[in-house]
Formats: C-alpha cells, structure tokens, sequence
C-alpha cells in the first residue's frame, strides 16, 4: 500500500463539515445524457432513505444490484452502470449505510443493518421491474455485504454473485494482530480519527482516478468504530462463505494491493455453492476502476449472460 495512500493521525478526529449539495453533485456534472441515469432515494425499512443511481435498459434481461466498496459510494459504478444498461441489464447502486449521502456517514451502523438494506434495495428493484433474474456484483466492502446477504437470508432467489476482491481476512495469526492493533487504538485515542489520501491514480482510467482523488463524496478518514466494524466483517464473512450456495464468480488483481489475495482465496474455497476463480494479470484492488476495467466487465456480462442461459462456463 506504500505509495499509494498516504496516512495521517489525530488522537481527536476534526468535526466534519457539513455535507453541502454541492458535494453529491459533484460526480454527476459530466453524467452522459445518454447514459439513461436516474437519481433518487428508496424507503429502508427502519424509516431512513437510501440514495440511489439506477441505469435503466431499453430491454432488460436482468437485474444487477450493486454494491460499493467501503469509504466510496454510489458514483463508484459511474462508468460500469451504463455499460451494464447497454448490455441488458437494469442497474441499481445505493450509498450503503455509513457512506456517500446517508444520515449515518463516518458511523458503522452493523452488518445486519447493512444486509436489511439489501433486501429493502431488492425489494425496491423487484417491485419495479417485476420478476427478472437479479444478481449482485459486490466490490472489497460491497463483496462482503453481498455475501453476508446471502449467508441471512436477506437476498432470496438471486441468479448469482459477483465478488470482485472480497474483503477477507483469515489466518489466526493475522486475526489477532490486526484486532489487537484496534484494541490499541481504541485505548490510547477513542476519538481519534485516522486520515488516509489517495496519492497515486495511475493504474485507474482518467475518470476514475479524478473521482477517487478528488470527490468530496469519498470518505478519506476512518474512526475506531468503523474500522473495528470493517474488520469485523472481513473477519467474519470468511466462514460465512460455507453458507453461501448461490453461484459466484470471484475476481481478483494479480497486484492487489490492500488485501490479502491467500485470504480472498479462502474465502472463495468455502464457497458452498458453483464458483469460478479469476485472477487479472497486474490488476490492483478496485477492478472496476482500473485502467482495463472494460476486460473485467466483459468477463463479468460474460458470466452472467451464461448463468441466464443455463451453461455453466468451466
């Protein structure tokens, strides 16, 4: 990760300014006309809104629910939404709980919030494009929550999943030095707040570098609580994984660089379900901002369109 974020400390996190309207709409200022993108927000089921982005196809096959990475947002499928939508699948992102434009950003809120809010963005797809075949692709955070989903019987009857780069930690040794340098943090500043910018944009396409340096809807800084909260799902949706029997595909960058690709493959080895294992030759962490995004994505357009077909690619 050397090299590529910079990190910072404060042993008390600075108050955070409040979010403008600007800000959100930062990211849609160059939105293509032609892309079809509505914006909106659904009802959740404790009485909160989720903000969402949805590109709509001319004649839909199938759905795709989309689940974004953790400190991103909905604006993180800006150029993967439409293409999905040219290729006949109905695309749905929202800024999960803690993140983008929700009430609660910078706080953890829970993973069995955060699978509700699944369901409720289901329910909300289904109930206006009636009874298509729905998949979620998931990205880091987004893989883990999808899995979580499915694992609680939140996401019901899904065609299958998408995991690009799952959040995973495994191994005990790496449990309990990961948990322990928490339980430090939390001790020595329990305010305190740790800062981490985006110094290095080269391996992304010029769209996605200029969003993650520069969208004021990408969080840049993690609280205690959130971080033990992250952890704790990384930790956790490992032997999730055993519960979860709908297909999946998982992708992963040769150059991944904030996880551990041995414990993203344990992960996937639990699967209990048809799975399939991909790995992108020099792909970083965030697949689906890289440079060659457009291979991952035909690959992924690729599974899906066999899992509606009835063939299982080997």
């Amino acid at each position: 990760m050397a090299g590529i974020v910079r990190l910072g400390f404060r042993r008390v996190a600075a108050r955070p300014d409040r979010q403008k309207a600007r800000d959100w709409r930062w990211s849609l200022v160059a939105a293509d006309p032609a892309a079809n993108l509505v914006c909106g927000a659904f009802p959740t089921s404790d009485g909160q809104v989720a903000p969402y982005r949805l590109w709509r196809a001319e004649r839909p096959t199938a759905l795709v629910l989309l689940l974004h990475g953790a400190f991103d947002y909905s604006g993180a499928f800006d150029e993967i939404g439409p293409r999905l939508a040219e290729q006949g699948f109905t695309a749905l992102a929202f800024d999960q709980r803690g993140f983008g434009a929700t009430r609660s950003r910078r706080h953890w809120c829970g993973i069995k919030r955060m699978t509700l809010d699944v369901a409720d963005a289901l329910a909300f797809l289904r109930a206006r494009f009636g009874a298509l075949p729905v998949f979620i692709v998931g990205e880091s955070m987004g893989a883990d929550i999808a899995l979580q989903s499915v694992a609680r019987q939140t996401a019901p009857q899904l065609a299958g999943l998408v995991l690009a780069a799952p959040g995973a930690v495994a191994g005990s040794v790496r449990r309990f030095v990961m948990g322990l340098a928490l339980r430090l943090w939390h001790f020595i500043a329990p305010k305190g707040e740790i800062d981490f910018v985006r110094v290095s944009g080269r391996e992304f396409t010029h769209a996605g570098a200029i969003r993650l340096l520069g969208d004021p809807m990408v969080l840049r800084s993690v609280r205690p609580a959130m971080a033990s909260g992250l952890l704790e799902l990384a930790i956790s949706t490992v032997p999730a994984a055993r519960n979860v029997s709908v297909p999946a595909f998982t992708l992963v960058g040769s150059k991944e660089d904030f996880l551990s690709t041995k414990c993203i493959a344990s992960l996937h080895r639990n699967l209990a379900g048809e799975k399939l294992w991909r790995v992108f030759d020099g792909g970083p962490h965030l697949l689906f901002h890289w440079r060659r995004a457009d291979e991952v994505l035909d690959e992924v357009t690729s599974w899906m369109t066999n899992r509606l077909r009835g063939h299982t690619p080997r």
